[in-house]
């Protein structure tokens, strides 16, 4: 029988909390002569006292929980968090179901039932298709030259689709007084670039095989008219930015993560790419002097890769983006 050792003390102190809150509604008021007996937070069934406690503290306090307790069938590990998470659930599906049945229950719970409704309405997900997605991809289509990729990437930034670069918002690892712009390489689809670069690993090997053709399928699913074409094109782009990604140790460094770019200087980085549309989309600029730059290499390699990649290329590696961000909002074939 598994066990997981985030358990019964957590539940104590949860036991505790629901204990105090029971206390607290039970309890006299203030002006009551006497006051109701203390309850303790401690759930005490679950201590094994054949376990000394200044031997072993975790397991004197949960030893029978972990006796006893199997990790459910559906779940990788069980302990107070996963079963809050479970009791909670049906709650909240409760309250957002009530919301989407009382229409008189005001705007915003009307908002958030009309919501809920309509990502459930599977048959009408069906019917659509790949329409939902049909202005993302329109906006990639309508690229007719490499200067408006910026402000595609910005856009995707936004939306939370992969793009060979994204950046995250917050307080200066160096300045807490301030909030800073951090870019970060991004853009793969698999894992690692280790997926695309150790040809020697049969696994990987076979992976990214097998991603190729699931790129195909996808983008013939999508209407593309040269899938398989695109989807060795695509294989071959990411390759490409994963030769120029830093490592997992290397981004283990946060002294050399840290790159604090003026944005001026940006096009020193990457020479002719128009940082200022990029900037104004996002809507960075105006608002810090500065940027930190995680992996400076990386977006000059990036830069140089998109010279020399065919603009066919990037759109075709927009439109795999665009669709496999969203597939899982799509009809079950792009869900699946």
């Amino acid at each position: 029988m598994k066990r997981h050792l985030v358990s019964a003390l957590m539940l104590s102190l949860i036991a505790g909390l629901a204990g105090a809150a029971d206390s607290a509604k039970s309890a006299a008021p203030a002006s009551a002569k006497v006051a109701s007996k203390p309850t303790s937070g401690i759930a005490v069934e679950y201590i094994d006292p054949a376990v000394r406690v200044q031997d072993d503290l975790f397991t004197h306090m949960n030893g029978k929980w972990l006796a006893k307790t199997e990790i459910p069938s559906d779940k990788a590990s069980w302990g107070s968090f996963e079963k809050l998470d479970d009791d909670t659930k049906p709650q909240l599906r409760a309250i957002i179901e009530g919301a989407a049945a009382n229409k008189a229950g005001g705007a915003e719970a009307q908002r958030i039932g009309d919501f809920y409704a309509s990502f459930m309405d599977e048959a009408k997900l069906e019917q659509l298709g790949i329409a939902p997605l049909s202005a993302e991809l329109a906006k990639v289509a309508a690229v007719s030259d490499k200067k408006q990729l910026p402000a595609l990437i910005s856009h995707f930034n936004q939306i939370g689709v992969s793009a060979p670069y994204g950046y995250g918002i917050h307080l200066d690892n160096k300045d807490s007084t301030k909030y800073v712009a951090d870019l970060v390489q991004d853009g793969l689809s698999l894992p690692d670039r280790d997926y695309y670069l150790k040809k020697s690993d049969k696994k990987l090997a076979e992976a990214l095989a097998r991603f190729e053709q699931h790129v195909a399928k996808m983008l013939g699913m999508a209407g593309n008219p040269n899938p398989a074409a695109d989807a060795k094109a695509i294989v071959a782009l990411e390759t490409e930015l994963a030769k120029v990604q830093w490592t997992q140790v290397q981004l283990r460094d946060p002294v050399k993560a840290y790159n604090k770019v003026p944005l001026e200087q940006l096009s020193r980085l990457a020479p002719g790419y128009d940082w200022t549309s990029w900037l104004n989309e996002t809507g960075i600029a105006g608002k810090v002097d500065y940027v930190i730059v995680s992996q400076p290499s990386y977006i000059t390699g990036f830069n140089k890769l998109l010279a020399r990649t065919p603009l066919a290329t990037w759109k075709a590696y927009f439109q795999w983006h665009a669709l496999h961000a969203n597939a899982p909002y799509l009809a079950k074939a792009f869900a699946q």
